[in-house]
């Protein structure tokens, strides 16, 4: 035989290829291929799974759950008499039940004891896995750079900010780089699911061109040969039954079917056109079987290289599609501003300053969507003004860093 891909399939040589190509190889191979896609198919179908629901509960579930026949079992009638429950028998749940609101009575009288700052931390933390802590440690090892963060909102705010707000912008920069990232995590798995789906579709197209292939090719080398055209191996093989009738004529393989192409792919339809008309083809020449050699190697040769598995992925670095993809996801989820004229027109202004509510038109001023908000009404107090100033500087922060997204 030729060298192969590394695969589960072998290809064909192209020269002395009658002892291999028989009814017994054909079976074996195409429950070969039916093996691979049923493992396949299992794969897909609990990744799928595992994404929609965020983990499968299938280890928990009790293993006799839906075995039990219950309409087998015989129906006893008996007298109401006999069912019928006495007024003074006490049941262990009745008395569970008793002892149970008796010790919610007592927790409700009793003083509650609520636990520290220090204590909480300390009990969330015990109670954290290994992966957790590991995730936790990196979080709150890991922090913006000061001098960026400053360099950042001087910028934006084109004013300096004061220490408390450098602190305060740098906590929620971080955590906002934080739900980035994870949900960029999540989009890239999303991505690659979709990319397993994909492969898994097509390996599936592959292996039934792969049967239709091979059977055709298998009742040109055992149904019978051309006397002229054909060797004396390949007649020595070419036997028919014993009644004359067609090898592999049950099978449920339709050889004679054509695949499918698109026009805009004209590697793919040339290489289609030309296997529909070998498939079509009665003409048992040695031309005819070289042809369907060469079209099912390279089909052996694609479907070996084809892979499901998404696992190798699990390192890759994300790119910037997921992170763009991660930022829409994010305006959404949070209904928040993606561009900063917005905050500039087509809003409505509220009453903010001591100022009537009006309706920013072109040159309307600038009221950001901050302070519309809480719909301030009449407020002259310098200390509540340097507050929104400070507001307004984590918010233009906000938007700079999606800037820097996008």
């Amino acid at each position: 035989m030729t060298d192969a891909p590394q695969g589960p399939l072998d290809t064909i040589p192209e020269v002395n290829y009658a002892p291999i190509v028989t009814v017994a190889n054909y079976f074996a191979t195409k429950q070969m291929i039916d093996q691979i896609l049923s493992e396949d198919q299992e794969y897909v179908s609990w990744k799928v799974k595992d994404l929609r629901t965020g983990g499968t509960m299938n280890s928990f579930l009790p293993s006799d759950i839906g075995r039990l026949d219950y309409s087998s079992l015989p129906i006893m009638d008996k007298d109401e008499e006999v069912n019928r429950v006495p007024d003074n028998l006490t049941f262990v749940p009745d008395v569970y039940r008793d002892q149970l609101s008796k010790e919610v009575a007592q927790e409700a009288e009793a003083p509650l004891e609520e636990l520290s700052y220090e204590d909480q931390f300390k009990l969330l933390i015990m109670n954290l896995d290994s992966e957790q802590t590991d995730r936790f440690e990196i979080f709150h090892r890991t922090a913006l750079h000061k001098g960026q963060i400053k360099k950042l909102a001087t910028m934006v705010c084109r004013q300096n900010i004061g220490e408390n707000i450098r602190v305060f912008l740098q906590a929620i920069g971080k955590i906002f780089a934080g739900e980035i990232i994870e949900l960029a995590l999540e989009v890239r798995r999303k991505w690659l699911v979709g990319q397993m789906v994909c492969e898994f579709d097509r390996r599936k197209m592959l292996a039934w061109r792969l049967k239709k292939y091979l059977k055709k090719l298998t009742c040109f080398c055992e149904g019978g040969s051309d006397e002229v055209t054909g060797d004396a191996a390949t007649k020595q093989y070419n036997k028919r039954d014993t009644d004359g009738t067609v090898i592999l004529g049950d099978d449920s393989v339709d050889e004679f079917e054509p695949d499918e192409y698109f026009d805009d792919e004209e590697d793919d339809a040339r290489a289609t056109l030309e296997g529909n008309k070998l498939l079509a083809t009665e003409e048992n020449t040695r031309s005819s079987r070289a042809g369907l050699i060469s079209h099912y190697n390279e089909l052996v040769k694609s479907f070996n290289s084809l892979d499901v598995s998404m696992e190798k992925y699990n390192s890759s670095p994300l790119l910037p599609e997921h992170v763009r993809e991660a930022w829409r996801l994010y305006l959404l989820q949070n209904e928040t501003y993606k561009l900063g004229s917005w905050r500039a027109q087509g809003e409505p202004r509220a009453r903010c300053l001591g100022e009537p509510a009006l309706s920013m038109g072109k040159d309307g001023g600038g009221v950001s969507p901050l302070c519309a908000q809480y719909d301030v009404v009449c407020l002259h107090d310098l200390q509540f003004l340097q507050f929104v100033k400070e507001l307004e500087c984590c918010y233009s922060f906000l938007l700079l860093i999606g800037y820097f997204l996008l």
